[in-house]
């Protein structure tokens, strides 16, 4: 997978002897809860994702989603694009590199849909990778995550309050519901010690997932539930006759490109000559052209093209790439390699 090279104060590293500097701040959280960590630059998203909760102490039992720009990163939906989902750029083949690889680079990480605990990534430092250093690293922090299920940052702090307060009315309640937590519990060699175990330890692949998250199902009731059932066939309605069709791993697929749109990528995307080399052939006189990818190059061209429209200060040209992006996902939504 191509990475870019990253910038620093002094000139540019090569990603795969980079390290990211990343301060992770639970939001709404005060005094904040917090942890500072060293990366390397060549960690996909997925690989933050387990970083994230090891540092954090979530359990990795619900969904989550990064975002950055104005991009959706995570695990693709396939029923995404019945449900008229906004396109999620696989998190499996996003590399740290390509996105958060300057000073100041942010993203925001939700997970738990349901009690929307929210993060704020930044970027503090680009680093040379040391040898004799494990990575993942937890450098800094304060304070215990929340326990998981506890209602969001208000159901948070209402369970500090009835933990520390013997006369509160829910005092019983949350004593037998999570017996005791300290608030200001924090390790950074316990944090460490899990980092480890989950990324070096030899026993387990690397950077393996240490458990895969369980969808949780809302509780609806008979109304809403009808309600649900009616748009979903709605959407399958119309989009009867578009689903999906499922596709050798080497299969090339189609996608069509104006000559400006491909002028654009080939003057701005940094990238292989394998991926880019195709649109160099010249569109017919209609100024338009088909070239054709498989569906692991689509998903690195979209990754470039979406880190193109994330830098850009130009809002015009921040249009263009938005509507590349969108392209290259709209054909990305309407295939799937066989065996998914």
């Amino acid at each position: 997978m191509w990475m870019a090279p990253l910038k620093t104060g002094s000139g540019t590293i090569p990603a795969a002897q980079a390290v990211l500097q990343i301060k992770i701040a639970l939001l709404g959280t005060k005094p904040p809860i917090w942890r500072r960590l060293l990366v390397l630059a060549e960690f996909t998203l997925e690989e933050l994702h387990d970083v994230v909760q090891t540092a954090m102490g979530w359990e990795n039992c619900h969904l989550h989603q990064f975002y950055i720009g104005k991009q959706t990163f995570g695990a693709p939906n396939p029923s995404g694009a019945f449900m008229r989902e906004s396109p999620t750029i696989n998190e499996k083949k996003t590399c740290l590199a390509n996105l958060l690889n300057r000073i100041g680079s942010k993203a925001t990480y939700i997970y738990d849909f349901g009690d929307s605990w929210e993060h704020s990534l930044t970027v503090e430092k680009i680093l040379p990778k040391e040898s004799g250093i494990g990575y993942p690293l937890c450098t800094g922090g304060k304070l215990a995550g929340p326990p998981e299920d506890c209602g969001g940052i208000p159901g948070f702090y209402h369970m500090l309050e009835a933990l520390a307060d013997p006369n509160h009315e829910d005092h019983d309640d949350m004593c037998h519901w999570i017996e005791s937590f300290d608030p200001e519990a924090f390790s950074i060699e316990a944090v460490n010690q899990r980092l480890r175990r989950i990324f070096l330890n030899e026993r387990q692949p690397k950077r393996s997932r240490a458990s895969k998250p369980k969808a949780v199902l809302p509780q609806l009731n008979p109304e809403d539930l009808q309600a649900a059932h009616q748009a979903v066939d709605a959407s399958f309605e119309q989009l009867r006759g578009k689903q999906r069709r499922r596709i050798r791993l080497d299969e090339e697929v189609p996608l069509e490109l104006s000559d400006h749109d491909r002028e654009l990528i080939l003057e701005h995307v940094v990238a292989d000559e394998d991926l880019l080399g195709r649109l160099r052939v010249a569109p017919s006189a209609s100024g338009r052209a088909v070239f054709r990818f498989t569906l692991d190059d689509l998903d690195e061209l979209a990754g470039c093209v979406a880190f193109e429209a994330n830098h850009v200060k130009d809002k015009k040209l921040q249009k263009q790439w938005d509507a590349i992006f969108a392209r290259i996902s709209d054909v990305l939504d309407s295939f799937i390699e066989m065996g998914e």
